[in-house]
């Protein structure tokens, strides 16, 4: 019965020996596991804050290029009523040199028929 009560004691302390080498390699995978996640959520952060800084830059150029095109849309309405003005005014002189024209046509026509 002894040898019985040894055999037993030895399998059980292999047992034993065994729960806390699995406990143990648990503990490890778990530890791995853990520094995994927080390498993976580091990377997932770094990757989130460059795409708000792309974002950032994206929205200055936008707000920069949108200033410009303001800017330019300006300088072109400001030509643009300036050319209207000029258009303006040569049309009055065209006018004025027409009704001129016809008054000097008017003024030989009448000359010409004087002289019949």
């Amino acid at each position: 019965m002894g040898s019985l009560s040894g055999t037993s004691s030895g399998a059980s302390t292999v047992t034993q020996v065994s729960e806390e080498l699995q406990a143990l390699l648990m503990e490890e995978r778990k530890r791995k596991r853990k520094a995994s996640n927080r390498e993976s959520a580091r990377r997932s952060r770094m990757r989130k804050k460059k795409h708000l800084d792309d974002l950032t830059a994206e929205l200055t150029q936008l707000r920069e290029d949108n200033h410009q095109i303001i800017l330019s849309l300006n300088i072109t309405s400001q030509s643009y009523l300036h050319v209207e003005a000029e258009n303006s005014v040569l049309r009055a002189q065209t006018n004025e040199l027409s009704c001129r024209l016809q008054s000097l046509e008017d003024i030989i026509t009448f000359l010409q028929w004087k002289q019949w």
